[in-house]
C-alpha cells in the first residue's frame, strides 16, 4: 500500500469538510487538490485491481457529504421538540411556584373572628349569660359585715359567689334557686375570689333588697330567656364579657321588675321554660 492508500481516509474526510463549508457560504463547490491525490490513487488501484469499484469521485464526494448533512439534519429534528419541551416546561414552573404562595396559609396572623350576629335592640342581651343556679352553701365573710360567701350550682359547676347581702337578706333566706349572671369576669371582693353575680331586686333607694327567683321547678344551668324570641338564644353569647364592650352596662339598666313583679328587659318578659321570674314584693324596680 502507497503512503496515498494509507491516509485515503483521512483526505476524504477533509474532502467532506470542506466541500460542508463551501455550501454554508454559498460558494459554488471546486474539488480541492486532495480530490485529485484520491482520484488518482482510486484510478491506481483500479488499474491494478479491476475487480475494485471506482471511489471517491468528486460525484461520489458530494453524495456522501448530503448523507452527512441529512444525518445531521435528523438528529437536530429529533433534539428540537425536545428542546421544545423542555423550554415549555420551564415556562410553566414560573406559573406553578406563582400559584403555591396563593394556596399556602399566611403564618404568624391570628384568624379574625366572626363578627357577633345583629338580634336588634336583643343584641347585648343575648351575649349576657343569665342561668338558674342553687345555693349549696352560704357564709358570711370573715373580714365583711356586708358579704356573703356562696358556693352555686351553675349546672354541672359549683362557682363561689361573693354578694353584698347580709344587710338586706337574712342567711335563712339564702336557699333554693336564684338567678345568676356567669360570665361576668371574676373579681376579687374583700380578698374572695367571686365568679359571677346573684340578681337582685331593688327600689329607687336602694333600702329594699329582694332575691329574683325563677318559676318553680326550672331546671338548674338552664338560660334565662326572652318570651317570644327564645330562637336567638343559641350559642350567641360570650364566656366571659369584655368590660372594655360594656354589655353588661347597657343591659342593666333595662332589666326591671313590672307591675306583676315579673323580671323585664326593656319590657319584654324574661322566662325559663316552668314560666316567669319574679320577686317577692318589689314592682317596677331596678334588677342588678
Amino acid at each position: 500500500m502507497n503512503t496515498i492508500s494509507q491516509f485515503k481516509p483521512t483526505l476524504l474526510k477533509l474532502e467532506t469538510i470542506i466541500y460542508q463549508l463551501e455550501k454554508s457560504l454559498g460558494v459554488e463547490h471546486k474539488p480541492s487538490p486532495f480530490a485529485e491525490f484520491i482520484q488518482l490513487n482510486t484510478k491506481q488501484e483500479n488499474d491494478s485491481n479491476p475487480k475494485v469499484e471506482q471511489q471517491a469521485q468528486p460525484q461520489q464526494i458530494k453524495e456522501q457529504t448530503e448523507q452527512v448533512q441529512k444525518k445531521e439534519q435528523t438528529g437536530n429534528k429529533t433534539e428540537q421538540p425536545q428542546k421544545k419541551e423542555q423550554t415549555e416546561k420551564k415556562e410553566k414552573q414560573p406559573q406553578q411556584d406563582k400559584k403555591q404562595p396563593e394556596k399556602q396559609p399566611q403564618q404568624g396572623k391570628k384568624a379574625t373572628a366572626p363578627a357577633p350576629q345583629d338580634f336588634g335592640p336583643f343584641t347585648d342581651f343575648v351575649s349576657v349569660d343569665i342561668r338558674v343556679g342553687e345555693l349549696k352553701k352560704v357564709w358570711k365573710h370573715e373580714e365583711s359585715d356586708k358579704l356573703y360567701c356562696e358556693e352555686i350550682d351553675i349546672g354541672g359547676e359549683v362557682r363561689q359567689i361573693a354578694s353584698g347581702l347580709q344587710q338586706f337578706v337574712p342567711i335563712e333566706e339564702m336557699t333554693g334557686q336564684v338567678l345568676v349572671l356567669v360570665n361576668l369576669k371574676p373579681r376579687k371582693l374583700a380578698g374572695f375570689m367571686s365568679n359571677g353575680m346573684v340578681l337582685c331586686a331593688s327600689d329607687a333607694s336602694h333600702t329594699k333588697v329582694e332575691l329574683m327567683r325563677p318559676a318553680p321547678g326550672s331546671k338548674v344551668g338552664e338560660r334565662v330567656k326572652i318570651q317570644g324570641h327564645e330562637n336567638i338564644f343559641k350559642d350567641e353569647r360570650e364566656e366571659v364579657l369584655n368590660p372594655k364592650k360594656g354589655q353588661w352596662e347597657k343591659v342593666a339598666p333595662l332589666l326591671k321588675t313590672n307591675e306583676n313583679l315579673q323580671a323585664v328587659f326593656d319590657g319584654h318578659l324574661l322566662i325559663t321554660t316552668q314560666g316567669p321570674i319574679i320577686s317577692k314584693t318589689l314592682a317596677n324596680s331596678n334588677i342588678s
